[in-house]
């Protein structure tokens, strides 16, 4: 694996991990009415949001560089 596949894929990976960890905590708190099962069901959570946001954020990258170039280009 080159150099440059393997940082996408790590810093990728790091990027899904932490903002699943916010996003996943704050709405699991929320949805909770028992907020002391927090510790049992959040991990759960957590690892199926990274599970998901790894391969998404993979595949939505190229699109959001090739829109984001476009609408760059139309700035300057």
């Amino acid at each position: 694996m080159k150099k440059d596949t393997f940082l996408l894929y790590i810093t990728t990976f790091i990027t899904a991990t932490f903002i699943t960890m916010l996003i996943s905590s704050c709405v699991t708190y929320m949805a909770l009415t028992d907020t002391g099962l927090f510790w049992h069901v959040w991990p759960r959570n957590w690892m199926y949001a990274v599970i998901i946001a790894f391969p998404a954020i993979l595949v939505i990258k190229p699109i959001a560089i090739k829109v984001g170039l476009k609408i760059t280009g139309w700035f300057y």
